[in-house]
């Protein structure tokens, strides 16, 4: 035997090696589908025989649905002319122009059995015994497709449980807020995404006397969501802001409570309040904090005030005892309660929202009504960011003090 033979021969047994153990079928067809090679693959993918697979069109051998439950070959079934295999052929044995990676999900008869097969295929025109010929490709990626199904349905059965737990922590949120008489107050919220670990309320732990709590847990989603909705149901309960002689306690002990309660190993997470309560008919506040962003007072002569006392985080120490301020209010006062999300926002060079800007329309916005005033906040803050997605939750809360009876 010659070199050259010997080569040809070498790479001839190359080639049938590679083509019997790759893991994609592999046809050779004419215009009418008609099947002259296959390599091992086809043969193991529609369980076919070597024996009943050439000289046989396509439908046939591979048990395509329509050719099966029309008993008709390849190109006389009523879908044949809606087929984009067929119609990829054609296109690449008359204009020679190859076909990549094209969807065909189709139901297959294997083994007599329907199957459903999610597969991709490729052709390219070649010569083959002096014919003008069409070498198909087709990949399997029926395991990948059904994977993705799955994931999406599950994803879709996320988004419907998100949706709802959203609905459930807006209904946590303040109701019917005063907007007359002794206390106005106005609020905003916006997650950063259908939920998010801020939560704010108003309650009325005494006669004559408000409570307000504003809080931030650590991170986002639905783990974050749980533990906010679990310190609300904290304040529904009178339980948790009784003392000992059945009197409602003070904020500086109330986050005591919550500390004791929300430890860090037990949730594996921390969160920032402020807690406070006002006396409507003294207009003394009194108010305990743990790590969160400090309360404002905004004065009737546009004085701003950060009440700056604070703790540790809830969470962070398990025995922090946490103290607490006393302020005075005046008829016209607005106490203005917020997370860091609104201080966070960044601009398009990356630059801080900021306390500064944030005291500046305090300053300037002052003098307006609480819904005013919360609404000129969000507008210059989302003015400022320019549109860009918020990557923290966004919560503002604002009462005015009117005064006693």
């Amino acid at each position: 035997m010659t070199t050259d033979l010997k080569d040809l021969k070498e790479s001839n047994e190359f080639l049938n090696l590679l083509l019997d153990n790759i893991d994609s079928a592999v046809l050779i067809a004419d215009e009418n589908f008609q099947i002259f090679q296959v390599n091992n693959f086809f043969l193991e993918l529609f369980d076919s025989a070597t024996e009943s697979v050439v000289d046989k069109k396509f439908g046939a051998v591979s048990g395509c649905v329509h050719s099966i439950t029309e008993n008709m070959p390849c190109g006389e079934t009523s879908e044949c002319k809606n087929c984009v295999l067929r119609h990829s052929i054609m296109q690449t044995l008359l204009e020679k122009v190859p076909v990549d990676r094209v969807s065909l999900n189709r139901v297959f008869y294997i083994n007599n059995r329907p199957v459903e097969k999610f597969m991709q295929f490729s052709t390219r025109f070649i010569k083959f015994h002096g014919r003008k010929m069409i070498l198909v490709l087709i990949y399997d990626v029926t395991d990948l497709e059904i994977q993705k199904i799955e994931l999406q349905k599950k994803q879709e059965q996320l988004d419907i449980d998100l949706a709802a737990a959203a609905e459930i922590q807006k209904s946590l949120l303040p109701d019917v807020v005063p907007t007359s008489g002794r206390m106005k107050m106005a609020w905003k919220f916006e997650p950063s995404g259908k939920i998010g670990g801020d939560i704010f309320n108003i309650h009325y732990p005494e006669k004559n006397k408000i409570g307000l709590y504003m809080l931030d847990v650590c991170g986002h989603g639905v783990s974050a969501a749980l533990i906010a909705v679990a310190v609300s149901q904290f304040f529904t309960s009178k339980t948790n802001l009784l003392g000992e002689k059945s009197t409602i306690e003070a904020p500086g002990k109330v986050l005591c409570n919550l500390n004791q309660v929300f430890p860090f190993e037990r949730f594996d997470s921390f969160f920032t309040i402020i807690y406070m309560t006002i006396d409507n008919l003294s207009g003394l506040l009194t108010y305990s904090c743990a790590g969160h962003p400090p309360p404002i007072i905004v004065h009737t002569d546009n004085n701003v005030e950060i009440l700056d006392k604070h703790g540790s985080v809830i969470g962070a120490e398990k025995n922090q005892i946490y103290g607490q301020e006393q302020k005075q209010l005046h008829a016209g006062d607005k106490i203005v309660l917020y997370t860091d999300g609104i201080l966070e926002l960044c601009d398009k060079d990356g630059e801080f929202f900021g306390k500064k800007r944030f005291r500046q329309i305090l300053e300037t916005h002052g003098p307006k009504t609480p819904d005013q005033l919360v609404e000129n906040i969000y507008s210059e803050a989302k003015t400022y960011c320019d549109g860009k997605e918020i990557d923290d939750d966004i919560s503002i809360l604002v009462v005015e003090y009117n005064g006693g009876p």
